[in-house]
């Protein structure tokens, strides 16, 4: 972001603006950090590295993130990855291959339909569920 300091924030790009938003937030060092479709309309490489960011911030920082999106790989992606401070990178927080390398990111995800709570539970509560709704919007 060094590049940036120079400029207006109508001269960044919309993954930039986002970063900086994202910034500005974290100066006071919230303990709860809510985001609104922090992903929406960008392209997969700086999604990612927003959803990096937000992954930094919680297994870093402890902050309890709250991710308001209708993108599913989103919610898919703060359950299943965490950040690694020893190896400072992400890493799946489960490994299919060994059943002791387990990291709990204490996700949890809640639905609306009809402006109800239709659904609040573990990731892998929604996906074997089998619901009809859920069904389809899994798939």
């Amino acid at each position: 972001m060094e590049g940036a300091i120079a400029k207006l924030p109508a001269e960044l790009s919309g993954g930039m603006r986002r970063r900086v938003a994202i910034a500005r937030a974290l100066i006071t060092k919230p303990p709860i950090l809510f985001y609104d479709s922090p992903t929406a309309g960008l392209d997969p490489v700086t999604s990612e590295t927003i959803l990096s960011l937000v992954l930094r911030l919680r297994d870093l920082e402890g902050a309890t993130s709250v991710l308001v999106t209708q993108r599913l790989q989103d919610g898919f992606a703060v359950a299943n990855y965490y950040f690694d401070r020893a190896a400072n990178q992400l890493r799946r927080a489960a490994d299919p291959g060994d059943s002791r390398r387990r990291y709990d990111t204490r996700t949890r995800f809640v639905m609306l339909r009809d402006g109800q709570i239709f659904f609040d539970g573990a990731p892998e509560e929604m996906v074997h569920r089998g619901d009809p709704y859920l069904e389809q919007f899994l798939h």
